[in-house]
C-alpha cells in the first residue's frame, strides 16, 4: 500500500517551513515528511537510501531531493531497478548497483566530501536480517545520522530483528520516535532521532506506537 499526502485536501498537523511547496509526497508511508518535520524543512541536506528501488514510487528520498535540493546517493542490489534509478531525469543523484551488506560506505561518503554528519538514512531490504546487517554495517561512530528510518517488517517476520535493531540504535544514543509504524494495520518500521540535533520540543509531538503512518500527519 502506498499512502500520499495531497495538498489540496489534506492539513499536516505540524507544518514545517517550506511545506506549502509540496503538493503531494513519495514515500510508501510519509518516511519523507517525517525527515522534513524533524529537520523543520531543510533544504541541501544530505541522505544515504539503501534499499532504493523505483526513482520516484515509494521512494523515501524523491521529494527531498527535487524540492527540496538534498544531495546524497542510493543502493540498491536489482539491476534493472538500478537502472531505471540512473536514467530518471528527475533523478540527479546516483545509485549503486550493489550488495548493501558489502557496500564500502566510508567510501562513498568521503567521495561526496561530508564531514561527520548525514542528515537521513534510509534502510529498506529485503528480509529485515540483512537491513540489520547493513545498520551494523554503517560507520554510525564515524558519521552520525540526524534521522534514520529502519524497516523491521515485524508484521510477517517477528521481533527478532525489531528487537535487536532497537537495541542497537538506543546504545547509539539515538531516540525511537515512532515505533512499529503501520502501513495499513501491517506494522512494519521505526523512526528514530538524534537528539543532538532533533530537539524533544520537535519530535515529542510525533511521539507514538502502533500508529497508522498517515494519522501522524494529518
Amino acid at each position: 500500500m502506498n499512502t500520499t499526502y495531497n495538498y489540496e485536501k489534506d492539513t499536516l498537523k505540524y507544518p514545517f517551513s517550506g511545506h506549502t511547496k509540496v503538493f503531494e509526497n513519495y514515500s510508501q508511508a510519509y518516511q519523507d515528511l517525517f525527515v522534513l518535520s524533524m529537520l523543520k524543512g531543510k533544504k541541501n541536506g544530505k541522505y544515504v537510501e539503501v534499499g532504493a528501488n523505483h526513482p520516484q514510487n515509494m521512494s523515501n528520498t524523491f521529494l527531498l531531493e527535487t524540492i527540496f535540493g538534498w544531495r546524497g546517493f542510493s543502493i540498491e542490489i536489482e539491476r534493472a531497478m538500478c537502472e531505471v534509478f540512473n536514467g530518471d531525469m528527475a533523478r540527479q543523484n546516483h545509485c549503486y548497483e550493489a550488495d548493501g551488506t558489502q557496500f564500502d560506505y566510508l567510501e562513498a561518503i568521503k567521495k561526496e566530501g561530508w564531514q561527520n554528519r548525514i542528515d537521513y538514512l534510509s534502510l529498506d531490504c529485503e528480509p529485515p536480517n540483512v537491513t540489520f546487517d547493513i545498520l551494523k554495517k554503517f560507520p554510525l561512530d564515524e558519521y552520525r545520522c540526524s534521522v534514520i528510518t529502519f524497516e523491521h517488517d515485524a508484521y510477517k517476520d517477528g521481533f527478532d530483528v525489531m528487537d535487536a535493531s532497537r537495541k542497537y540504535l538506543t546504545s547509539k544514543g539515538y531516540v525511537l520516535v515512532c515505533s512499529s509504524v503501520c502501513n495499513g494495520e501491517n506494522p512494519f518500521e521505526d523512526w528514530w532521532i538524534d537528539p543532538h540535533v532533533v530537539k524533544e520540543e520537535t519530535w515529542k509531538p510525533f511521539e507514538s506506537m502502533g500508529a497508522e503512518a498517515r494519522n501522524i500527519f494529518v
